[in-house]
């Protein structure tokens, strides 16, 4: 297919500036632009009806990919490509349905035991908390593999979990972020989107800890994020345009991401958290992550 190609990339919840999913899904096509020359449409969040007329409207007007990003596009994706067969459609970070649309998940709950494990070996309380955004599959997944890290180490270890409801409200997630260290938490899992940013503030103000998802955000707070296990949205939307450029879409596939993939990754360890996260400690998360990735250390997940 001659280039340039034209694509839609339609944000989900949080928008751009969450430094985390969307900020990802972003980078990746920027990426793409520069590599390879596409143009593209960016879509934020509208909320499910002007998603799916955006959707809509990318394919009436015959872009040659578009891709959604998050939990709560997969119906408005999967409603358009339902209406246009002939078209290229891409669902990211959820199954998607349909012969014409290719799909990515990700298998965080590599990252998330790893984490679960450095949680449960730094507390000094014995109190580790999770504070999730949306109550969505993605993230009760995520909950469960980040628990079952803690009780890796030492089932005894308290666990706190609490959600704020939405992905877009920093004061709100500030808020959660202080109950739970209240409560006496000294190490707490954010999985949040921009919600997050308040919790690293808060962690940051109580001299607490917190570990991140998203990107790297250890320069937010540098004494308080251990480490950011980091979802990497822009390699699979760089691969699916790859493949539309190499004439080997696959519509109807379902691609999993993981650390081997490039897809996980987890951020350096900053010499201002070094004393806490030493490296005895980082060795540990070598060797389960090795094990993880490997399925000599399984993760039980719901399917639900």
């Amino acid at each position: 297919m001659a280039t340039p190609i034209k694509v839609g990339l339609q944000l989900s919840v949080g928008g751009l500036g969450d430094r985390s999913f969307n900020d990802s899904a972003h980078e990746g096509i920027l990426a793409a632009k520069e590599e390879h020359g596409i143009q593209f449409e960016l879509a934020s969040w509208q909320g499910p009806a002007q998603n799916t007329a955006t959707i809509e409207n990318w394919a009436k007007s015959g872009l040659d990919l578009i891709i959604a990003v998050g939990y709560a596009n997969a119906p408005c994706i999967n409603e358009v490509a339902s209406h246009y067969p002939d078209g290229r459609f891409a669902m990211i970070d959820y199954p998607g349905e349909g012969d014409n649309l290719w799909s990515v998940t990700f298998r965080e709950y590599e990252g998330d035991f790893v984490v679960g494990v450095l949680a449960a070996l730094v507390t000094k309380t014995r109190m580790v908390g999770f504070m999730g955004g949306g109550v969505t599959p993605v993230v009760r997944r995520i909950e469960q593999g980040f628990a079952q890290g803690v009780r890796n180490v030492d089932a005894s270890i308290s666990f706190i979990s609490d959600y704020v409801g939405e992905f877009d409200d920093p004061q709100k997630g500030a808020v959660l972020a202080e109950t739970q260290y209240t409560l006496g938490a000294d190490v707490i899992y954010q999985v949040a989107g921009r919600c997050g940013l308040g919790a690293i503030e808060t962690a940051r103000r109580f001299k607490r800890y917190i570990i991140s998802t998203g990107g790297d955000h250890s320069e937010l707070a540098p004494k308080a994020v251990l480490t950011s296990r980091i979802k990497n949205v822009g390699r699979p939307i760089r691969d699916v345009i790859e493949a539309v450029l190499e004439d080997r879409f696959e519509g109807g596939k379902i691609a999993s991401y993981g650390f081997a993939e490039g897809g996980l990754m987890l951020a350096p360890i900053r010499p201002a958290v070094a004393k806490v996260v030493t490296p005895p400690i980082q060795g540990i998360m070598q060797e389960i992550q090795a094990q993880v990735v490997s399925g000599k250390l399984k993760v039980e997940l719901d399917n639900d």
